[in-house]
């Protein structure tokens, strides 16, 4: 698509740019831990709100929705994208599970877990595998960090709300069916699918299809097919050998690295990463497991989802802070001569 070089260069640029921007403003703020802190404590209070304002209104209020469809963040755009809802709510839920236990008054833990509790259930209604796999990927880091003594509450909410979600179908299509008109109750009332029957009917969702589009697009290993202009380039690839017509972005940010930038991308993704679970797990031993649960978590949601890690201008617009965040961060305040986890 040659009309379209000098936009997708403007937008890589872009987009590099303000992921250089951002890794430095969080280097700068990373070893006040009461910046940290507060960041999370206001990400994670106002993600609660955008759930139960997303649930009211999916699920009681507005038209042409009905409980139990997947669940969206009706407060970005008009709706934002499932997956996306479900791996922010997620990461957001996690996030304020690791400062829960520095709250000391009463009134204000119970307020915190209420939160956490509906960020966890929110994350589970918007249906997505992806956030499921990254919500069990941080809680396991965690409670392996922790210890089950310390770990027990975090860990039983995630189960708890799991199992609230997977037998929650009756209770939905019953409220979709009070939401319905009475004469057309019978007619056009949803039926009752379980949820994780619902699951296992969506299968890979033509990812294998997608991943080996990706593969046959790159011409050269060991540099990848480049890092703009590259989608067209594979979905042509995907075209031609499926009934997909269009797909926008690869569904896992590790294997869009490689399909970018061959061997090389991928060997400097993965040496950023090593650096920064050894210096996150420092941070565990320490007494902070923020860092490597949240990195748990975004290195499982964006196994299967999400597009580039060197930008943030990509199809999903976010998936980069939720690896770049919790990586950048444990690389500050990890290192052998960082101040204490806990100062």
């Amino acid at each position: 698509m040659p009309d379209r070089t000098l936009d997708e260069i403007m937008r890589g640029i872009i987009g590099v740019g303000l992921l250089v921007m951002f890794c430095a403003l969080v280097w700068h703020h990373a070893r006040n831990r009461e910046w940290l802190n507060a960041t999370g404590w206001v990400t994670g209070m106002t993600a609660a709100l955008a759930a139960l304002i997303s649930i009211v209104l999916s699920y009681f209020v507005l038209p042409h929705h009905h409980a139990g469809e997947r669940l969206m963040n009706l407060l970005v755009h008009g709706g934002l994208n499932p997956v996306c809802t479900g791996l922010i709510f997620g990461f957001a839920a996690l996030w304020l599970t690791t400062l829960v236990e520095s709250r000391s008054k009463p009134l204000p833990v119970r307020i915190a877990w209420a939160a956490i509790a509906l960020l966890h259930f929110a994350a589970f209604l918007s249906g997505s595998r992806g956030a499921m796999l990254a919500m069990a990927s941080g809680h396991a880091v965690l409670l392996s960090a922790r210890g089950w003594q310390r770990g027990r509450g975090a860990v039983s909410v995630f189960l708890l709300t799991g199992v609230l979600y997977f037998t929650s179908a009756p209770l939905l299509a019953r409220i979709a069916q009070w939401r319905s008109e009475p004469a057309a109750i019978t007619a056009s009332a949803p039926g009752i699918t379980h949820h994780f029957q619902k699951a296992v009917a969506r299968g890979d969702n033509s990812r294998l299809d997608i991943y080996r589009a990706g593969w046959h697009a790159i011409d050269n290993p060991w540099l990848g097919t480049g890092q703009w202009g590259v989608c067209g380039v594979w979905q042509c690839e995907l075209q031609a050998k499926t009934n997909i017509s269009m797909m926008s972005h690869l569904h896992s940010a590790f294997l869009a690295t490689f399909v970018h930038g061959g061997v090389i991308g991928e060997v400097l993704l993965l040496g950023a990463l090593g650096c920064g679970l050894r210096r996150a797990r420092r941070l565990a031993v320490a007494g902070d497991a923020t860092w490597i649960a949240l990195l748990a978590f975004g290195c499982g949601g964006l196994l299967f989802d999400g597009e580039s890690l060197a930008s943030l201008a990509t199809a999903p617009r976010f998936e980069g802070l939720l690896f770049w965040l919790p990586l950048t961060i444990a690389l500050a305040r990890g290192s052998a001569t960082s101040a204490p986890a806990n100062s």
